[in-house]
């Protein structure tokens, strides 16, 4: 019997998020008759003190005696978490949306794994797209005072500017609620008519007031939104319509929308409704693929000397998932297909292209990832 540890971060933005990351988990096993699971699970906060979560996954590995543990945390914490596991000889598989680029670490970390949902690669390819599409090289780029900080914002508009395009606005929303208002934003989309295209990454109740405000004036330009990964989520957060009215026609790339037609993606949403009585989201999905990775490494793990041994045997496979396969690469990063969507109405979602193979476009994205010191958020991304 696999006895498997969870860290679970918390939420004030979208409340459920530990719930239905585990319930995800816990759904995948089953839909898999793997019966026999044993779960420990402890609560990290907002995934941002250090010492808490190593006395947490301290715990998980020395008491529990877990086989595996599951950090919903920031790539970051792995420096101080690798070497625990390593002096165990246990997988910690770290995992959250992939809002900052990769971590590059001082020495190379074993026993550990980066499963993300690629949020930076999406914007990246976001923003590449968005400076091919008619409509002029010009671009306002807004974002939330949260969204703003962390690196899908720089990869979104990196992109949009190395491919041809010019930030001519930027636009951070106020964090306080009570003091949001968007008329430097609203001023210069008047005084500019010719710059329609508008670069997004919101999230939340941000991403809902925006809409709103900018009603009237997206009924007279027909602005062009290209949108990050969050903005064609729906699951129910400390906001009042999960599914917004949104611009017609905003699209960008993202990684799973309930919308996607493939059989893993109908096996899951399925299962997991009939389970849980509710429709799955981003998290639970977060949820059921670490499940299918946690399987998959069992299954290596059998035969491999060590965890080591069937790390290096799992990299590389292709993982059959809901968004797609997936798989581990070289820098043992998991990479999945990308999705090229369209919304209007409320959130009505047309998945309108993929790219399958990301691996190239993680590449480039790497390579334009600036060598200078920059300053983050520390909480992991959508945990406030």
């Amino acid at each position: 019997m696999p006895t498997i540890g969870i860290l679970l971060p918390g939420s004030t933005l979208y409340p459920s998020i530990g719930m239905d990351f585990l319930q995800g988990i816990k759904s995948c096993f089953k839909f898999h008759e793997y019966d026999n699971v044993n779960y420990q699970v402890s609560m990290i906060g907002y995934g941002l003190k250090d010492d808490e979560i190593y006395t947490a996954a301290e715990k998980l590995v020395v008491a529990d005696d877990c086989d595996v543990v599951v950090a919903f945390a920031g790539d970051y914490h792995a420096a101080k978490l690798a070497p625990l596991f390593a002096a165990a000889g246990k997988l910690l598989i770290i995992t959250n949306a992939g809002a900052n680029y990769p971590e590059t670490f001082d020495y190379p970390l074993s026993h550990t794994l980066f499963h993300s949902l690629n949020d930076c690669l999406c914007c990246f390819l976001t923003g590449k797209y968005a400076a091919r599409q008619e409509g002029g090289h010009g671009a306002a780029m807004i974002a939330s005072f949260f969204d703003g900080g962390y690196r899908h914002t720089h990869a979104m508009n990196n992109a949009f500017q190395l491919s041809g395009g010019a930030i001519k606005h930027y636009y951070v929303n106020h964090f306080k609620k009570e003091e949001f208002n968007t008329d430097t934003l609203k001023a210069f989309i008047n005084n500019n008519p010719d710059v329609k295209k508008i670069l997004a990454v919101l999230s939340g109740d941000v991403a809902r007031f925006i809409f709103k405000d900018l009603t009237a004036v997206q009924n007279e330009l027909k602005l062009q939104w290209y949108a990050s990964p969050m903005m064609f989520d729906c699951t129910p957060g400390d906001f009042e319509d999960a599914k917004p009215a949104v611009p017609d026609g905003m699209c960008g790339y993202t990684n799973w929308v309930p919308e996607l037609d493939n059989e893993a993606n109908r096996a899951f949403s399925g299962h997991y409704k009939n389970e849980h009585g509710k429709e799955a989201n981003i998290f639970s999905l977060q949820g059921w693929e670490n499940a299918l990775l946690i399987m998959e490494y069992l299954q290596q793990r059998k035969a491999a000397a060590n965890t080591e041994a069937a790390i290096d045997q799992l990299a590389g496979k292709q993982i059959a998932g809901p968004r797609g396969s997936i798989y581990l690469n070289e820098e043992r990063h998991i990479l999945a297909p990308a999705y090229l969507v369209s919304a209007k109405g409320n959130l009505q979602i047309t998945v309108e292209d993929n790219i399958n193979d990301t691996s190239e476009a993680w590449l480039e994205m790497k390579a334009q990832i600036p060598d200078e010191t920059f300053s983050s958020w520390r909480n992991t991304y959508l945990c406030i």
